[in-house]
């Protein structure tokens, strides 16, 4: 994709969130509940070497949904990230959406870079709050 239409792209999803949050801010003053439920982030444990290409899951709360999720690769002290990129293997839902799964391959190296191990990684998701389901 050329750097111009990721730019453009960029711009219609900011200018998208930005025309949602306006609307719903404006139903919040105008006296409504809709859209006052916020949504709440769970960030995850710390995974040792968990960047192995070995699925992980972040539950969210019990009763809760999940809308979205990421992830965080880290070094161990006294290493750095490998410079090759990782591979990302799933980042979804699980299958009744109360988690999200990330699989994902990166390596940490030595300072010296004689030793390639697995990154840290931590997960994290966005869950519905006081829902069970997203928008009912």
């Amino acid at each position: 994709m050329s750097r111009i239409r990721t730019a453009t792209v960029a711009t219609a999803v900011a200018s998208a969130l930005l025309a949602v949050g306006t609307a719903g801010a404006t139903s919040a003053a105008a006296g409504t509940t809709r859209g006052a439920v916020q949504p709440q982030t769970v960030t995850g444990d710390l995974i040792p070497n968990g960047a192995d290409g070995t699925p992980h899951t972040l539950m969210c709360p019990p009763e809760e949904s999940v809308l979205s999720g990421g992830y965080a690769l880290t070094p161990q002290p006294g290493h750095t990230l490998a410079p090759l990129p990782a591979d990302l293997l799933e980042s979804r839902p699980n299958a009744d959406a109360s988690g999200w799964i990330v699989t994902v391959r990166k390596f940490q190296q030595t300072e010296d870079h004689n030793r390639y191990e697995p990154a840290n990684l931590t997960l994290y998701v966005a869950c519905t709050q006081g829902e069970n389901t997203p928008g009912g």
